[in-house]
């Protein structure tokens, strides 16, 4: 199985607006079958809010041209994977049990407590991202080294150079990925890579003239140039 890895920019480019933000998220997500999410530090309320536009992703993705309807639209969703850099917090519970990088994930999206408005546009988030990524995991990893000066070298260092813990937890993130990951599928069927790329192109035809992404008139799309390949004989 060939695996292609789509790298985008992250949120809040100083020159570009959320919308912008909006629409490479995504791109990504329609595109992948497993898509990574990287942030520094810990997740928190700060970390939570920065995911905020899948608040609006219900509102931007339309399966069919009937309307959007949020329970369809999750099966369209890939696996995600929370990676958290530079981790220094103790993976224990609030009985000081250890926990696992999922169970810590799984702890920050519990529900807070509270009625005020700003404890439920908390939650609605921590709800949305619940929702739409049914299929969800999490790593941690440490600094890949203590010296701050060093961090500017990484390129150029080998594995025996970095910090043990960091080595190991790559390894673990990698082999995470390679066993989870799937073909792209559509409808219950795997796309070629002709496929994808024509799919691709809906997409961004859909999203770059402002349209909302439709997933069925995506999939008729590929339908159709499928089928005048096979009538062609290419």
């Amino acid at each position: 199985m060939k695996v292609i890895l789509i790298d985008t920019e992250g949120f809040g480019g100083m020159d570009e607006n959320s919308n912008h933000d909006t629409r490479i998220f995504l791109f990504a997500l329609l595109l992948s079958s497993f898509f990574i999410y990287n942030s520094a530090g810990s997740i928190d309320e700060t970390a939570l809010q920065n995911l905020s536009l899948i608040v609006n992703l219900a509102k931007e993705i339309q399966v069919s041209s009937g309307g959007n309807n949020n329970e369809d639209v999750s099966q369209y969703f890939p696996s995600f994977l929370w990676v958290v850099r530079d981790f220094a917090l103790k993976l224990l519970d609030l009985n000081g049990d250890p926990i696992s990088s999922k169970e810590y994930l799984e702890n920050a999206l519990s529900p807070q407590k509270g009625v005020s408005d700003a404890v439920e546009a908390k939650n609605r988030i921590r709800r949305l991202l619940k929702h739409f990524f049914r299929d969800r995991d999490c790593c941690t990893m440490v600094r890949p080294l203590e010296n701050e000066q060093e961090l500017q070298k990484l390129d150029g260092m080998s594995n025996d150079q970095l910090r043990p813990e960091f080595v190991d937890q790559i390894h673990e993130v990698r082999n995470k990925i390679f066993r989870r990951i799937k073909p792209k599928a559509l409808n219950g069927r795997s796309l070629t890579g002709s496929m994808l790329v024509e799919i691709t192109k809906a997409y961004i035809d859909g999203i770059n003239s402002g349209k909302v992404p439709n997933i069925e008139n995506a999939w008729t799309y590929v339908c159709k140039e499928e089928s005048q390949k096979a009538m062609s004989g290419n």
